[in-house]
């Protein structure tokens, strides 16, 4: 048994490397269907993942590929048809197996501390990036700015102009009591790449910035609305006032709420402006077009300045941001590598044009090489890093 374990972790390590031929790929499959290899795939998975996600549809580890690429590179030109369709009637018993396995080994897609990547794994990925963290730059109406960062403590209530303000534990919060005189001019608060930032407004409303992104907001809420100014993602929960709706205003597109949840996303390296909406109801508009939108709906802000209306969006997967996850539901890799960007302070450089669609989920508080290594078990495509460069390849 232990000569075939130790077989059986060799074949494993190629095919995560992209690197079995055609004998090593059929030889592999025929492995996991053997007595005694279910608990040393599982060990061999645990090393790698911690969980598929549950509920997937189908296996992150892109089988029917990895076989048509290796047999494409390693077969002869001549009598190869028969053979591969052969090999192609192991994927689907082999992938279902590979599926319970690895569903068995922990929670989400990275390694963990308990199971550190072994040395083979490092090479490409010798210069990790961390994950973000929580901080933020606070501007006040008079131009003086704030470092703010996790853990900072209530030195605020030390500083001219910043009464009523605290922050506790990467949250910045205005409790000004409501007696208290109304005070004019606006604040901004900022988060870099790399950076989140949670904040309650003066109405008690909740907002999440996400890294790369600002809302400007007034130090007291005055006059018959609530008006505030967002850059980039923020997702809110709006305090419910009937008498006093609340706007955001994004690029020159406007969102009305009276008490909702929802996230906007609006940087600029997207193809437009998408309002999601969770709870409530919103209407969102610019110039002549407007769209009012239902719990699950999300709105998409095209360049010609009119809206396409997704009735059935995946909520979970637009929000999980602000539950400290990435979350991808069938997200193109352009997508996800200007999250890694933008969450990473990583640049992106790209050795071809690359089309892949990948489905799962990882905690954002990791280093980038264990979401890399989660997408590289696809088998389509490969990175590494080269100081806060991040290289993205086919194999």
């Amino acid at each position: 048994m232990t000569g075939n374990s130790d077989r059986l972790t060799y074949l494993y390590r190629k095919y995560i490397n992209g690197t079995c031929t055609e004998e090593e790929l059929q030889e592999f499959f025929e492995y996991i269907g053997q007595p005694g290899m279910k608990e040393k795939l599982e060990a061999l998975a645990d090393e790698h993942l911690d969980n598929i996600l549950p509920g997937t549809a189908e296996p992150p580890i892109d089988w029917e590929y990895m076989y048509g690429r290796v047999t494409r590179n390693a077969l002869p030109a001549t009598g190869t048809q028969k053979k591969v369709k052969r090999l192609l009637a192991w994927p689907a018993v082999a992938a279902a197996s590979i599926i319970v396995l690895m569903a068995a080994t922990g929670l989400y897609f990275l390694f963990r501390e308990k199971h550190p990547a072994p040395a083979w794994a490092h090479n490409r990925f010798q210069n990790d990036l961390p994950p973000g963290n929580s901080k933020a730059v606070l501007t006040l109406a008079n131009g003086t700015s704030i470092a703010l960062y996790e853990g900072g403590s209530s030195f605020l209530s030390q500083l001219e102009n910043t009464k009523g303000m605290k922050l506790n534990s990467g949250e910045l919060v205005y409790d000004t009591p409501a007696d208290a005189a109304a005070t004019a001019g606006y604040n901004t608060l900022t988060t870099p790449k790399g950076g989140q930032f949670r904040l309650v407004l003066p109405d008690g409303s909740k907002v999440w910035l996400n890294a790369a992104s600002s809302i400007t907001y007034p130090v007291t809420f005055t006059g018959n609305s609530r008006t505030v100014t967002i850059t980039g993602e923020a997702y809110l929960e709006v305090s419910r006032n009937p008498g006093k709706p609340f706007k955001v205003m994004v690029n020159g597109m406007e969102v009305t709420v009276l008490g909702t949840c929802f996230n906007i996303n609006a940087y600029t390296d997207e193809a437009g402006i998408s309002t999601t909406l969770l709870e409530g109801a919103v209407r969102v508009s610019r110039g002549n077009n407007m769209q009012v939108l239902q719990p699950g709906q999300q709105a998409q802000l095209q360049s010609n300045g009119t809206f396409r209306l997704m009735p059935d969006t995946d909520t979970a997967a637009v929000t999980a941001w602000k539950n400290g996850m990435f979350a991808f539901n069938d997200a193109d890799i352009a997508s996800i590598m200007r999250q890694v960007n933008r969450w990473y302070d990583a640049e992106i450089v790209y050795t071809s044009a690359v089309s892949q669609h990948f489905v799962g989920s990882i905690p954002r508080d990791v280093p980038v090489s264990k979401l890399l290594t989660m997408l590289e078990l696809t088998g389509r495509l490969r990175f590494r890093i080269e100081g806060k460069k991040i290289i993205v390849t086919q194999p």
